[in-house]
């Protein structure tokens, strides 16, 4: 019993994380002058288009400052990572751990993100005002995406780079529809769905709070809140169990 219900919850990680990771991508676009917080490359690509006109303003190189808080971020994971990993009780101790730290950024960047709208902080163009909402964020989506693309179903997905997720969902439909062996085939299928489903429930996310953020702006995150929270304590409750 215990093993179907880790199964399960190992394909909720995926699911839920890119539900909630829908949400606060399409947050990030609407609010932090088109910055992707869980996806590097196109930072990239408007960093480079901004550096070019050479104006060696704060807007010139936002993009590409938000490329190096990414970096930061991601070393200081290894460290965390390498001096406290020997400290992990149960499998779920790290998500446990994770998606608290995630309900607590979440809260955070809504309260910050409301207060920088009521103050009219949000200019036409990105000034440093920004960079503690972008910095949280940023924190926020590294852990999301550590958390799904540690999720135990051992398919390769993550939580932003849903481009891939794409073609892997392609892919091993074609497979499936090509090879002769049945359970090979099911196999297939059955990861081709997968690959779907992430990408549907990050869809949903994203367009749900789309809609919310005309009429309520931040507190358009308080869905996926709730929703991060409650698997936060089923994770936690999963972990004691297998701990003691």
């Amino acid at each position: 019993m215990n093993i179907k219900i880790y199964r399960s919850t190992n394909h909720e990680i995926h699911y839920l994380m890119s539900y909630i990771g829908g949400c606060m991508e399409v947050m990030s676009f609407i609010y932090l002058y088109k910055a992707l917080i869980g996806f590097m490359t196109s930072n990239m690509v408007f960093g480079i288009t901004s550096l070019v006109k050479f104006n060696f303003d704060f807007e010139s190189v936002y993009h590409i400052l938000i490329i190096v808080i990414w970096v930061l971020i991601s070393a200081i994971h290894q460290v965390i990572e390498y001096k406290y990993i020997s400290k992990i009780k149960s499998q779920w101790h790290v998500y446990a751990i994770s998606l608290t730290l995630n309900c607590f950024l979440m809260i955070t960047f809504i309260l910050l993100g409301n207060y920088m709208i009521v103050n009219n902080l949000f200019l036409s163009h990105p000034t440093i005002n920004v960079m503690p909402l972008v910095t949280i964020g940023l924190v926020f989506m590294y852990i999301q995406n550590f958390i799904i693309k540690n999720g135990g179903t051992k398919f390769p997905t993550s939580t932003s780079v849903v481009t891939s997720v794409y073609i892997l969902m392609i892919t091993k439909l074609c497979q499936s529809l090509l090879i002769n062996k049945s359970k090979e085939k099911t196999n297939l299928k059955f990861e081709s769905l997968h690959y779907f489903l992430v990408i549907l429930h990050f869809f949903i996310g994203a367009f749900i709070t789309a809609i919310l953020n005309k009429y309520i702006g931040f507190y358009a995150l308080v869905v996926p809140l709730v929703i991060l929270i409650a698997f936060c304590v089923k994770i936690w409750s999963l972990h004691i169990s297998q701990s003691s």
